[in-house]
């Protein structure tokens, strides 16, 4: 019986334990300043602490207040493991004979890990069809394909959900951009805008800054006539989405024009521009406007790859110093694979990323995913990319005017602190649920 009475003393001291311990801690954590307690969760990865946001309400408002965002976004650049380098795309496919589209999120390290391992595809559907302008610092920009008469960007960070549609602008987009402006510490949309006139077309330049009172506002226009090309010149069509470079000193939106890059200062709202490797280019006028080039960023340096129709190859160059045009330095030159054929000669074969053991992806319209070592053997793979959440959206297809993949990482970025202003966008980029296979 003492023995039974002394296993009862033990067990019940054992359950006051239980008990007390979650008090012991909630104690503690409250006893933590908040100064602390911020130093703490800047060391979690930012899709760790989206999820840490539910836990009470404190930890929400500290983890999505405007400094805690910008101080992570900034051990993000120091630490590259509290965040997941992605690549976004889109894609459509005609469903009962309308056109629907999807975006497609997978990430970066296990296409280079393990590229002959199905990478898996987080799906997200829609009843219209996305083009992606951009994407900065987490957030994706993004414009509805069917917008012809009108347009509205959506911004969307698929980290932590947030969504924001700017207000409707009347007009075609011609071009555009999206990037942040490090002198306002702002995220602006930059768009030339064609609206039909009595006799002809207008066009204007507008910019939008992500504010909670923003609305479009005009600017000056492109000095087109600098270029001798007129702004609906296929040349222009071809690169209509401006490549957004950052650094701590400028941060512009930049376009292949002509034999040249155009560059908008989104500091100083002003344009600018610097000549592309053109030792290297054909810069005859009846060839260059259907020559297919692509800007990119690559190791924090402006880039461009265009095809040498010459010696069918896929060249890529790097620009050193930003603005420099001493300083383009020849990257790649990649043999054009027989898998590189597109119907639309517009398309260009799109470099994203480069690793640290120097392999090269790109994003090939029709193809997918291609990965050139650019050491030894420099040799071309395909990696496989599982398809099997698109339903019957095929992975890659026909980009119809904007670009379909662009690079982003995990971040808790929302501009100015503003919240989701569209519940209906928040609900159109829910994941589906798998559908039930019966047996």
């Amino acid at each position: 019986m003492p023995t039974d009475h002394n296993d009862a003393e033990t067990k019940a001291a054992r359950g006051t334990e239980l008990v007390s311990c979650p008090t012991a801690r909630t104690r503690q954590l409250t006893d933590v300043s908040d100064e602390i307690m911020m130093e703490i969760l800047l060391r979690f990865p930012a899709r760790t602490l989206a999820s840490l946001r539910s836990v009470c309400s404190s930890w929400k408002n500290l983890i999505s207040s405007p400094p805690f965002t910008s101080n992570h976004l900034r051990s993000c650049l120091l630490d590259p493991t509290l965040t997941t380098l992605r690549i976004a795309y889109c894609t459509w496919a005609y469903r009962n004979d309308v056109r629907c589209g999807s975006i497609g999120l997978l990430s970066v390290h296990s296409i280079l890990d393990n590229p002959s391992e199905p990478t898996q595809v987080d799906c997200f559907r829609e009843q219209r069809y996305y083009g992606i302008i951009g994407s900065c610092n987490g957030l994706l920009c993004l414009v509805d394909e069917h917008a012809f008469k009108y347009m509205h960007a959506i911004l969307w960070n698929p980290c932590t959900g947030f969504t924001f549609e700017s207000p409707e602008i009347s007009g075609e987009v011609r071009f555009c951009g999206f990037g942040y402006d490090h002198l306002s510490d702002s995220y602006k949309i930059f768009a030339t805008i064609r609206t039909e006139a009595p006799s002809n077309f207008e066009f204007s330049t507008r910019i939008y800054t992500f504010g909670p009172t923003s609305s479009w506002r005009k600017i000056d226009d492109i000095p087109v006539a600098l270029f001798g090309v007129p702004i609906d010149n296929p040349s222009w069509a071809v690169n209509r989405e401006g490549e957004f470079f950052g650094s701590s000193r400028l941060c512009t939106l930049n376009w292949c024009v002509n034999h040249v890059v155009l560059y908008f200062d989104l500091g100083k709202e002003t344009y600018g521009h610097f000549p592309l490797p053109g030792s290297e280019i054909n810069l005859d006028r009846h060839y260059f406007p259907r020559l297919r080039t692509h800007l990119c960023v690559l190791r924090n340096c402006l880039s461009v790859c265009y095809e040498d129709r010459r010696t069918f190859e896929w060249i890529v160059w790097q620009m050193k110093e930003y603005g420099d045009a001493q300083s383009w330095t020849k990257l790649a030159a990649i043999r054009v694979h027989f898998k590189f054929t597109c119907p639309n000669r517009c398309h260009c074969l799109q470099p994203l990323y480069i690793s640290e053991s120097d392999v090269l992806l790109a994003f090939c319209p029709f193809l997918g995913i291609v990965l050139f070592n650019l050491n030894g053997r420099r040799r071309l793979d395909f990696p496989q990319i599982d398809r099997s959440g698109m339903g019957n959206h095929p992975a890659f297809s026909q980009c119809v005017g904007y670009r379909m993949a662009c690079i982003y990482h995990d971040s808790l970025v929302s501009p100015n602190g503003l919240q989701s202003n569209s519940s209906k966008m928040l609900l159109r980029f829910i994941k589906p649920k798998p559908k039930l296979i019966d047996s």
